[in-house]
């Protein structure tokens, strides 16, 4: 008897439907694709369109704002304006009069239209379907799967242009779906034979003829179709392998066996959030939800203006922020087994970069079920939820392989000035002696250590410092050592210090997996060969710049920094110094100034700004998804070699004699602000000496939930760190009362409220603030309000932007008992 009940439920379970079109339902079975998608890998081009609203609960005028700006409606047009043969669109609710347009021209034009609906929107008089379909376009209306007391959806949203163009996402095309919802578009240029592109052709095809059993079978490696199981198998072979993260943005999550998953993966150690609508906030509740939170799992609710129907409406998961699962569908049995629905599983990093980044701005953005009840700000939440971490993230030691060099720091350290060897206190392990010591005597919370890198040069002395595979991978164990035995406490961070000063001045790589073996200088070759190679492996890494020199501090013609106008290059004498002009970081490397370099050398020609500045936004494009942090402090790292803390930024003017502050905020970072790059400042430490901690009351501080590898490094992606002349020094930084330093926002306003606090348990006495404000494209940042605060106190301010346009905020906070300076990561703010 259970036997022949099982059998009825799943013939149940399979019915198949008709369509509501008035069509005859065609006999024609599908084309599921053929061929592999590592075929198509180099010509595919992806595009990401995210509405990521400015506003969190969103007011019609936010709305209507939106809508004249949105991006997705003026890119489905300008690809329907494109089309020459065919367009095949499958939406589930439609209202666009733009997109409406654009449709029936081309239809006018020749080109064959075809639109899948879900069969409700017939029942509506006047609407885009119904106009479209009285107009003579082939507008059919669509069912899933047929129930007893319902019928399933067609909730697919894509479209198909010319046979090699694929749109698919959270989409509808809707007032609110185009506007004020949190929604996604990532966009396919192909070829007609790409098994992504054919999944979606043969969906269509299955869809507009109402063949929806069989539909599923479309499915490819990628790409799942519903109904049936393949979809949700997908995601449990991804979310069971995942090492690290789980993150969910999910409109409706209410499958059991999804909960169900998402528990056994949080009780596995991995770490997994959700983020829902707040007004869905009774659907997280059952026992499957408990054993989720019993597991470590967390939730955030998401607010919105229901008034408005706004929602957060992405239907996605990021797994170990390396494997995007995105598509039309909810987590739900009606999704899976009634709804015409797609979930495809992307590893593009160009893809699932910016699902990281927009996880990461709804997360900070949301509340936890305890926030939530208690009406605190998302700016208050943070605020009680993270820590300030205090470290360096620039440091050598001293390692050989037999007579090369594999760094070049020195076990030795100065004594009532003079320089001892302490040889001794490494025991034959330089490494671990590095670790310890920071952890013990220098107290940091971390550090990293970044031995230099570049090309194997057979020229090369055995002096000059080159890590090699095997001393890297003995750095590693030792740094997975040290942090297993001092797991809460101490984080070491691998990373390496490539190229040389001469070269055009050194990065720092962090997150990456294999050395950076690329020849010194060719910063092309790093930022579009091993950085994007290193990406397509999973890997996550991001750069620092080190030491900048861009501009001379003092009248003299001397010297190694790197730009100068109104001066021809001929009146610098020093050959090698001419000769290293207008190099760093890869300036020569880049159009336009790589073909007129060599004629401003030569004095045939004076350097020109607008070059630079053109040739600058080639490498803020190029290093935008790996730039996080420059270097704000002088380090002094071979010359501050005792225990006893200093002040690397106070240094002695040698003509006057005079302590003085010497530092590269306002020059050589504010500069590069001013070019576009969103980059946060940290310390420079670059110690050579073996005094790690002890040396420098400098600390880049990171802003984290915990002190982990993970967590720090996700600072460092979020650019969550700032530069301190002071061991302890916190600073929390907000914008709206939900921005964190270093993030970016959008305001429709000309001001921004910012809302900050200082702390150091050193200091009893005020900070004096000084509020900068910049402009990307702009000449100077200046000093916008300036006023002293009680440490300790929350201050409001109101900040006045200097128009529409990318500007930045940041703060610069003067300790005056011990005359130590702080500098927040900027917050970047888009008007318009």
């Amino acid at each position: 008897m259970r036997q022949k009940f099982f059998l009825f439920i799943v013939f149940a379970l399979f019915a198949s439907c008709s369509s509501d079109s008035g069509e005859e339902s065609s006999s024609t079975k599908v084309n599921p694709p053929t061929g592999k998608a590592d075929s198509f890998a180099a010509t595919r081009q992806f595009e990401v369109i995210l509405t990521n609203p400015h506003c969190d609960e969103c007011t019609s005028e936010d709305k209507n704002h939106l809508l004249e700006r949105s991006q997705i409606i003026a890119r489905v047009v300008e690809l329907i304006e494109s089309a020459k043969t065919s367009i095949d669109v499958a939406q589930f609710t439609f209202s666009r009069r733009e997109i409406e347009a654009a449709l029936l021209a081309a239809h006018e034009r020749g080109v064959k239209v075809r639109i899948a609906m879900d069969f409700k929107q017939s029942e509506q008089s006047d609407n885009v379907s119904n106009r479209l379909k009285d107009a003579g376009l082939a507008v059919r209306f669509i069912k899933g799967k047929a129930n007893s007391s319902f019928n399933g959806l067609q909730h697919a949203k894509f479209m198909m242009v010319d046979g090699d163009i694929l749109l698919t996402g959270s989409n509808n095309w809707s007032s609110t779906g185009t506007s004020i919802n949190n929604e996604n578009t990532i966009i396919l240029r192909s070829d007609a034979q790409d098994p992504m592109v054919g999944a979606f052709q043969c969906y269509f095809d299955a869809m507009f003829d109402s063949i929806f059993q069989e539909s599923a079978e479309c499915s490819s490696d990628e790409v799942k179709f519903t109904p049936g199981t393949r979809a949700f198998g997908m995601m449990k072979e991804d979310l069971r392998a995942a090492n690290r993260s789980v993150d969910v943005l999910m409109h409706h999550l209410v499958f059991d066996d999804a909960v169900k998953l998402l528990a056994q993966t949080a009780e596995r150690g991995v770490r997994v959030r959700v983020l829902v609508n707040a007004a869905d906030r009774e659907e997280i509740k059952g026992s499957r939800w408990d054993r989720f939170f019993a597991a470590g799992g967390e939730v955030r609710f998401k607010k919105t203006n229901a008034d408005a129907f706004q929602i957060m409406h992405h239907k996605l998961a990021v797994v170990d922020d390396k494997i995007l699962i995105n598509g039309s569908g909810n987590w739900s049995g009606s999704a899976f087994f009634n709804n015409y629905e797609f979930y495809v599983r992307y590893t593009q990093p160009e893809v699932v970069s910016p699902f990281v980044s927009a996880f990461d701005r709804l997360w900070a953005w949301s509340f936890d079920a305890e926030s939530l009840d208690s009406g605190i700000t998302a700016a208050e939440q943070d605020a009680a939820q993270r820590q300030h971490y205090f470290g360096n993230l620039h440091a050598h030691f001293d390692l050989k392989d037999g007579e090369k060099f594999m760094d070049d720091g020195v076990l030795e350290r100065e004594v009532d000035g003079e320089a001892v060897d302490v040889s001794a206190e490494a025991n034959g392990d330089p490494i671990l002696h590095a670790l310890e010591y920071a952890r013990d005597r220098g107290g940091l919370d971390f550090i990293a250590l970044t031995p230099h890198v570049q090309d194997d040069n057979p020229a090369d002395s055995n002096n000059i410092a080159n890590m090699n595979a095997a001393a890297y991978g003995q750095m590693l164990s030792t740094i997975n050592s040290i942090n297993e035995s001092s797991a809460g406490e101490f984080v070491a961070l691998e990373g390496m210090e490539w190229s040389t000063n001469s070269t055009g001045n050194h990065l720092n790589i962090f997150g990456a997996t294999e050395l950076a073996k690329v020849e010194r200088g060719d910063f092309e070759t790093l930022y579009e060969g091993y950085l994007v190679a290193q990406s397509e492996t999973g890997a996550r890494p991001f750069i620092m710049f080190n030491h900048p020199r861009t501009f001379r501090n003092h009248d003299l013609l001397l010297g190694q920094w790197d730009q100068i106008f109104g001066v021809n290059l001929l009146d610098i004498e020093n050959n090698s110094d001419r000769n290293k002009k207008f190099n760093d970081f890869g300036l020569d490397d880049y159009e336009p100034l790589r073909s007129v370099r060599d004629s401003w050398i030569a004095g045939e020609a004076m350097p020109d700004e607008a070059v630079v500045q053109e040739t600058m936004q080639t490498i803020v494009r190029v290093t935008e998804p790996y730039a996080r942090l420059m270097e704000v402090t002088v380090a002094r790292g071979s010359e501050l070699a005792s225990e006893t803390p200093v002040n690397p930024s106070m240094t002695e003017d040698p003509e006057t004699g005079a302590i003085g502050r010497f530092a590269k905020v306002h020059t050589d970072y504010d500069y590069y602000l001013r070019s576009g790059f969103k980059i946060a400042p940290v310390a420079n430490h670059d110690n050579h000496r073996a005094n790690w901690g002890t040396g420098h009351t400098t600390r880049t501080v990171a802003v984290a939930e915990t002190l982990s590898r993970d967590a720090i490094l996700e600072a460092i992606d979020q650019r969550a760190i700032y530069a301190s002349e002071d061991e302890n020094t916190a600073v929390w930084f907000y914008a709206d009362d939900r921005v964190r330093q270093g993030s970016e926002m959008v305001t429709i306003s000309d001001r921004v409220n910012i809302r900050f606090r200082v702390v150091d348990p050193d200091v009893a006495g005020d900070f004096l603030v000084n509020v900068y404000v910049g402009t990307v494209g702009g000449d100077e940042v200046t000093i916008q309000q300036s006023f002293d605060v009680e440490a300790g106190a929350w201050t409001e301010q109101l900040i006045a932007l200097p128009g529409e346009g990318d500007h930045f905020i940041y703060l610069e906070l003067h300790e005056r008992s011990q005359d130590r300076m702080t500098w927040s990561a900027p917050i970047f703010v888009e008007a318009q």
